[in-house]
């Protein structure tokens, strides 16, 4: 079995034009769905196939089926701005499709995006795209997503893992309400230590429903003074 091959796009919200695209979109989403219904198998200039644990789907089937909700990840991003000024980061999408080339699950097997609610909405946008039929059987692959804010956006102040190490300890007991893990949190620290947002992944498809609670748990949690400025820091749960 080959391993899995990452595909990926970078989105750069200094670039988006609001409003004017969407029927564009609309129109390419419908196009890939009805080229979805009609491809049986990968064709021979599509390239490199993704291999799964039950069958393929090709490289290209992918970007078809990922490349006209660009612009909706970005708007999930851009709608969440207002709250979280310092907001942009890194997510991989894990996938699993069906045969009929419908989406049986997406979740987040990393992610630094640092925010549930954007999470999730790129989820659901990614969880309703018509992939073309994989070959073979059911089929998986990872989408690397990478969202950058605009340059005129200072970043937050980077924090490793050690700056927080006390408080999370102080606080990890309330994780197991919510599931066994393992977790990956990233959170965004406001002035006086209160946490601004907390996005959150995991390893273990199993446990992806427990996201939406460890996140929730740990925008409760108190955390060291950044000063003047929010920072943004990853741990492990």
């Amino acid at each position: 079995m080959r391993e899995r091959v990452w595909i990926g796009a970078v989105l750069v919200l200094a670039a988006v034009a609001c409003g004017g695209d969407e029927p564009a979109e609309e129109t390419m989403v419908e196009e890939e769905s009805t080229a979805g219904a009609e491809e049986e198998t990968p064709r021979e200039e599509e390239g490199v196939a993704i291999e799964g644990l039950m069958g393929t789907i090709s490289e290209m089937a992918v970007q078809r089926g990922m490349e006209p909700r660009m612009g909706r990840f970005m708007r999930c991003f851009m709608e969440r701005y207002g709250s979280v000024e310092v907001l942009g980061g890194h997510i991989d999408m894990a996938f699993r499709i069906r045969r009929d080339g419908s989406v049986l699950w997406v979740y987040p097997r990393e992610s630094t995006i640092g925010d549930r609610e954007t999470e999730r909405c790129l989820l659901e946008q990614a969880g309703s795209i018509r992939f073309s039929r994989p070959q073979g059987g059911e089929a998986e692959f990872n989408y690397p997503l990478d969202l950058d804010a605009p340059e005129d956006v200072r970043p937050p102040v980077p924090w490793d893992a050690s700056r927080v190490a006390s408080a999370v300890e102080r606080q990890r007991g309330e994780i197991v309400d919510c599931g066994t893990g393992p977790f990956t949190v990233t959170a965004y620290v406001s002035p006086g230590g209160a946490v601004l947002a907390a996005g959150a992944s995991t390893s273990d498809p199993a446990q992806a429903d427990a996201l939406d609670c460890v996140a929730e748990l740990v925008k409760g949690w108190e955390m060291p003074d950044p000063g003047s400025y929010p920072a943004k820091v990853t741990f492990q749960l």
